[in-house]
C-alpha cells in the first residue's frame, strides 16, 4: 500500500470538511460554489479533489492533488485530469499541486515538443510547496482550515504548534477536534520544518490529549453500540475506529469485522482497536482475533 495513502486519506478528509476556508488560501479570489469529486472514468486514474468554484467573476474547475512525495509522472496525470475535466464539465480547469513535504518538484508548465522544438501542447498547472508557506502568518490571521499543515511551514515551532492545538479545542466540539488532531499529527511526524526538541515537545503535549480524547471517544461509540444490540451497529463501531486511527487498514477491516457476528467479541475488539499503539499492531490485530 502506498506510503502516500495515510496522507491522502487525512488530507482528503480534512480539505472536504473545510474546503470554503482553505481553497481561497491556495488559491487567492477563488470561491467555493460546490463540491464536484467525480471518478474519471479511465482504469486507475483518479483525481483527488473536485470543486466547482468562482475564480476571478467566472465559474471553473478546480483540481486539487495532494502529494507526499516526489513523483515523475505527476505532469502527465495533470495532464489527464485536465482533459478529463474539461471534457465532463466543458469549464475552464485549473490544476494544482500541493505537496506536502520537502521532495523535488517539477516545476511547470508541461510542455509537449515535435520536430525543431516547435510546440504542439503547454499546459499551466500550479505547484504549492508546504514548506514554503509561513506558519506565523495563518496563526496570527487565526485561518483555522490551514492549521492542520502547520507542522509542515517554515517557521512552525513547539509554541506556535502548542497555540494552534489550543485555538483547534476551542474552535471545534470533541469530535472535529480529535480528527483534526489526527491530521495533525500525521503531518507533524513526517515533517522536517520543526526541530527534533521542538517536535518532541508538541508530540508529548498531543499524547495526553490524542490518548485520553480517543479513549472517551471509543467508550462512548462502544457503549452505544452495545445499546443499539446490533451486530451491524457494533462491526460499524469498529471499522469507524480503524478508519479514524488507521485509515489505510479500513478495507482489511471490513473484511475481517463481517466474519464476527457476536456483539461481546465485536466490544473487545473495539477497545482493543482504540488502544492500540500503530499500524502494524492494529493489522495483526485484525488478522488474527478469534472470538
Amino acid at each position: 500500500m502506498s506510503e502516500h495513502q495515510p496522507y491522502d486519506h487525512a488530507l482528503k478528509s480534512l480539505i472536504g470538511d473545510r474546503a470554503a476556508e482553505i481553497i481561497p488560501q491556495l488559491l487567492p479570489e477563488a470561491e467555493l460554489v460546490s463540491e464536484e469529486n467525480i471518478e474519471i472514468k479511465r482504469e486507475l486514474l483518479r483525481a483527488d479533489l473536485v470543486y466547482l468554484v468562482q475564480y476571478k467573476g467566472k465559474a471553473h474547475i478546480l483540481n486539487l492533488e495532494l502529494q507526499a512525495n516526489a513523483d515523475s509522472e505527476m505532469a502527465f496525470r495533470m495532464l489527464l485530469y485536465h482533459v478529463e475535466l474539461h471534457l465532463h464539465y466543458r469549464l475552464p480547469v485549473i490544476s494544482i499541486v500541493l505537496y506536502l513535504f520537502e521532495a523535488r518538484v517539477a516545476e511547470p508548465p508541461f510542455r509537449e515538443t515535435g520536430a525543431d522544438e516547435e510546440e504542439i501542447l503547454t499546459l499551466h498547472y500550479r505547484v504549492i510547496a508546504l514548506w514554503t508557506l509561513d506558519a506565523q502568518e495563518y496563526v496570527q490571521k487565526r485561518i483555522i482550515g490551514m492549521y492542520t499543515f502547520l507542522p509542515g511551514m517554515k517557521g512552525a515551532n513547539a509554541p506556535l504548534l502548542l497555540q494552534a492545538i489550543k485555538d483547534l479545542e476551542q474552535r471545534f466540539a470533541r469530535p472535529q477536534f480529535i480528527r483534526h488532531l489526527r491530521r495533525f499529527k500525521r503531518i507533524l511526524q513526517r515533517s522536517n520544518m520543526v526541530s527534533a526538541q521542538d517536535k518532541q515537545i508538541v508530540e508529548a503535549h498531543m499524547d495526553i490529549h490524542y490518548d485520553s480524547l480517543v479513549d472517551e471517544e471509543a467508550q462512548e461509540w462502544i457503549a452505544r453500540g452495545e445499546a443499539e444490540g446490533e451486530v451491524r451497529g457494533a462491526q460499524k463501531i469498529v471499522v469507524g475506529l480503524i478508519e479514524a486511527r488507521f485509515p489505510t487498514l479500513t478495507e482489511l477491516a471490513q473484511e475481517r469485522v463481517t466474519l464476527i457476528r457476536d456483539t461481546g467479541a465485536l466490544s473487545r475488539l473495539a477497545k482493543q482497536v482504540a488502544t492500540v499503539p500503530d499500524e502494524m499492531t492494529a493489522s495483526w490485530l485484525l488478522n488474527t482475533f478469534s472470538l
